[in-house]
């Protein structure tokens, strides 16, 4: 087995993953943790980080996501896009915690066309883990969708859709399931059927959401299946809307769970759009290890 070099930990808002690897990005082993928001402080996060260190070698520690935000361990800012590697190599917050040495790094900041802000912090990691040569349109699901564009080495621009936690409250906090339930989504014709749907309608969103509840009704649908058509409508617009920014696109690099990138990837094949799928977890340790060689340097 290969030595032990370095720890890399994406930390979340909802749970953090561990992960021992060595000099090349191999994983040698993972744990997991809670995220920021279930723990109260940063002392809670510091006691937690070190709870699943303790059994492991004292390494330069590598951490991405939410533990640099303003609810996280310590604040690490924001980097412009369009950002490389170098970029936030450069930026990232560097201390001492008993002994150990930690590498906190910032997110990636983008401007949209009318100048609202849009923000990113741990995605920017998997994204610099699948980075090639090509130009490429990465999409990144998730409770925040990430859609962003990386040319020439560089995340030059990105926006965040709000797919996955709309359809969380449109199950558990509308008319629209019966009972009210966490969305259960596979690849089934009713997820297929709610995707062609708002491919091929004028309607938004807004107005394609109460089908879930008239098409119960209506005896179209079988309730049981009702939370696959819901996800079918919230994925489907999220990949209309994308599509449209990025018209040329004929194919995207989905990053994240296998079960969320299979229901983008039928998605974007209604579309017409092909898809290559990556593990978030060995996208994230990619880009881990990938900005810890640039800080060393």
């Amino acid at each position: 087995m290969a030595a032990a070099a370095v720890i890399g930990v994406d930390w979340g808002t909802s749970n953090a993953r561990f992960l021992l690897a060595d000099r090349d990005g191999g994983l040698l082993e993972a744990r997991d943790g809670p995220g920021v928001a279930q723990l109260a402080s940063p002392d809670a996060i510091e006691a937690a980080c070190f709870d699943a260190l303790a059994a492991w070698p004292r390494l330069p520690v590598v951490m991405a996501g939410m533990v640099g935000s303003n609810i996280g361990w310590r604040p690490a800012p924001y980097v412009p896009a369009p950002a490389a590697v170098a970029d936030i190599a450069a930026s990232a917050v560097r201390f001492v915690a008993r002994g150990v040495e930690f590498h906190l790094l910032p997110g990636v900041e983008t401007r949209r066309g009318d100048g609202t802000p849009d923000l990113m912090r741990g995605e920017e990691t998997q994204i610099f883990g699948v980075m090639t040569p090509d130009d490429t349109l990465v999409c990144l699901p998730g409770t925040h969708v990430k859609w962003a564009i990386v040319a020439g080495g560089r995340i030059t621009g990105f926006h965040t859709a709000m797919t996955g936690e709309l359809l969380d409250l449109m199950a558990r906090g509308s008319i629209l399931l019966n009972p009210r339930r966490a969305a259960s989504a596979e690849v089934d014709p009713a997820f297929l059927d709610a995707v062609a749907a708002i491919r091929t309608s004028a309607l938004g969103l807004e107005s394609m959401l109460f089908g879930v509840r008239s098409r119960q009704i209506g005896g179209m649908l079988d309730p049981a299946l009702a939370d696959g058509y819901l996800a079918g409508l919230c994925i489907g617009a999220d990949v209309r809307s994308a599509l449209l920014l990025h018209p040329v696109a004929s194919r995207v690099l989905l990053v994240g769970t296998p079960a969320l990138t299979g229901l983008y990837a039928a998605a974007l094949s209604a579309f017409g759009v092909k898809s290559d799928t990556i593990d978030g977890r060995d996208a994230a340790l990619a880009g881990l290890v990938r900005i810890w060689r640039a800080t060393a340097r």
